[in-house]
């Protein structure tokens, strides 16, 4: 196989989930003005089986405080479900 096509296969690879990221604790806060808890999301959104950030800003408040929780969105979503 060339580089080129190695280093594509890299980038690509950049972009996957991880197989070996584990889940997020319960506890863990995403939300520390609101105390929006790892929990409280698997609660809200336990009927879709995936976050719905809207309903979660409705509902919980989450990212209408310093929004550092949405600034750092791709850290934690794909780890709730």
């Amino acid at each position: 196989m060339d580089e080129e096509f190695l280093s594509q296969i890299d980038h690509v690879a950049e972009f996957l989930p991880d197989p070996h990221d584990k889940k997020l604790d319960d506890e863990v806060l995403i939300c520390e003005c609101f105390c929006v808890s790892v929990r409280d999301i698997r609660t809200a959104c336990a009927h879709l089986h995936e976050v719905d950030l809207r309903l979660l800003q409705e509902n919980l408040s989450l990212g209408h405080g310093c929004q550092t929780c949405l600034r750092h969105l791709d850290s934690w979503v794909t780890k709730i479900f």
